[in-house]
């Protein structure tokens, strides 16, 4: 899997997305978060990052393994 890549590694439905291009994060904080099998899982950055590009939207239904978020 891709370093700078955010994705779900199951399908789902994207239900908050709380940070936009250009935000610098800090490790451990929740940049999206997925809803999957009736459960809401919330990625989080590993270590420091700089939001690059979102590729979803709030509402939009997700495969597995599809990028969500860039990061730098």
């Amino acid at each position: 899997l891709e370093e700078n890549t955010i994705s779900s590694p199951m399908p789902g439905k994207v239900v908050k997305i709380l940070v936009k291009p250009g935000d610098q994060v800090k490790a451990g904080e929740t940049v999206v978060v997925v809803s999957a099998m009736k459960m809401e899982s919330e990625y989080k950055v590993k270590k420091d990052r700089l939001i690059k590009e979102i590729k979803v939207k709030e509402g939009d239904t997700v495969s597995a393994n599809q990028p969500l978020i860039i990061i730098e």
